[in-house]
């Protein structure tokens, strides 16, 4: 299935300011760029590929309600009404929970950081003393932080693949994010699919 193409005018691109046209940014390089270079040089791609298959993540996983808003929480039918009281939260939905995703995600993140041996940023080692997390409450670099720090040390995930345009964005969500089996992976691939593309198409 074809991913997503890139494309750099995406919201979530940042862009640095440079100093009299040189090279050198005036500003230095936040969490998410420097854990995004280090994720880089580990697993190949670009910048606009991982801003990419973020975006693509997350506008599927907010739903059309909470399009994109890291605050989102996961909406739930009571009745008549729909009510956001999910355990997902954030902008991939990582769900709250003592060994659910989000505390998951932490550990895994602040894993991959000593590995590493780079500094840890603070908002992550106060996360790591924690047994559950709200990712709602997060910024949305440091949501993506723990997306790519989840996914680096995933135990079958690699993103080397979706960089090399070996695994699709909607086969990398369905095979390592979403919680559904086979039995539903027609029906929620053709969904994702089609929010993929709508998606694309809003950012143009």
């Amino acid at each position: 299935m074809k991913t997503l193409k890139s494309n750099i005018n995406r919201r979530s691109f940042r862009v640095r300011k440079y100093e009299n046209g040189g090279t050198n940014p005036t500003d230095p390089p936040s969490a998410l760029d420097s854990f995004l270079a280090y994720t880089i040089k580990k697993k190949g791609g670009t910048p606009e590929q991982y801003n990419d298959l973020m975006d693509s993540i997350s506008f599927h996983e907010t739903g059309p309600h909470q399009r994109r808003k890291p605050n989102a929480i996961q909406l739930v039918e009571r009745g008549d009404t729909i009510l956001p009281e999910g355990p997902g939260r954030g902008l991939f939905m990582f769900e709250v929970g003592d060994s659910k995703g989000g505390i998951t995600a932490v550990n895994r993140t602040y894993k991959e950081y000593k590995d590493a041996g780079m500094d840890i940023p603070d908002f992550l080692k106060e996360a790591y003393s924690l047994k559950s997390i709200d990712l709602s409450k997060y910024t949305p670099e440091q949501q993506k932080i723990l997306f790519l720090g989840n996914y680096l040390q995933h135990p079958k995930a690699d993103f080397s693949k979706v960089m090399n345009d070996e695994e699709s964005y909607d086969d990398f969500w369905f095979n390592y994010h979403q919680a559904g089996g086979e039995d539903v992976k027609a029906a929620r691939i053709g969904s994702y699919s089609c929010l993929l593309y709508t998606s694309d198409a809003a950012d143009e």
